[in-house]
């Protein structure tokens, strides 16, 4: 179902281009609200995230700009070491390269700058590295 709403148009175009990424081997990934199953292998896991609206001028019709973050957080078994998890963040930080533009109905949403990947963070049986990706869109 297509979105209709700017709302909706920015996660849905964030999240088709996320799809678009080609790693070998794929990883499955969890996304937002989707029924999911964590495989005992690595996986990736999506949190969007929008930051507040700004309304640029007073002009009755004008655009607004909306911001936030796509978060991509890169799991891995622990005890593997950090070099492959990081190397599967940097191909998603990649991906989304700044200015890569993404079109939706309503205009395009940009990615503001090289994504930032975190430090990261280890759990008992896991360890996670979040991506996180600064997105703008003047609609």
């Amino acid at each position: 179902m297509a979105a209709t709403t700017i709302e909706g148009m920015i996660p849905e175009a964030l999240l088709a281009h996320l799809s678009l990424l080609a790693l070998s081997p794929a990883l499955p990934i969890a996304y937002p609200d989707i029924q999911f199953n964590p495989p005992a292998t690595a996986y990736l896991k999506v949190y969007y995230i929008p930051n507040g609206t700004q309304r640029i001028c007073i002009t009755p019709g004008s655009p607004n700009r909306y911001q936030g973050i796509l978060q991509v957080t890169v799991v891995f078994p622990a005890g593997q070491g950090t070099v492959k998890p990081n190397d599967v963040a940097g191909q998603i930080a990649s991906h989304f390269a700044e200015d890569t533009q993404l079109q939706t109905a309503a205009g395009l949403v940009r990615i503001d700058k090289r994504p930032s990947i975190e430090r990261p963070m280890q759990d008992t049986d896991r360890i996670q590295i979040p991506v996180s990706i600064d997105w703008v869109a003047y609609l």
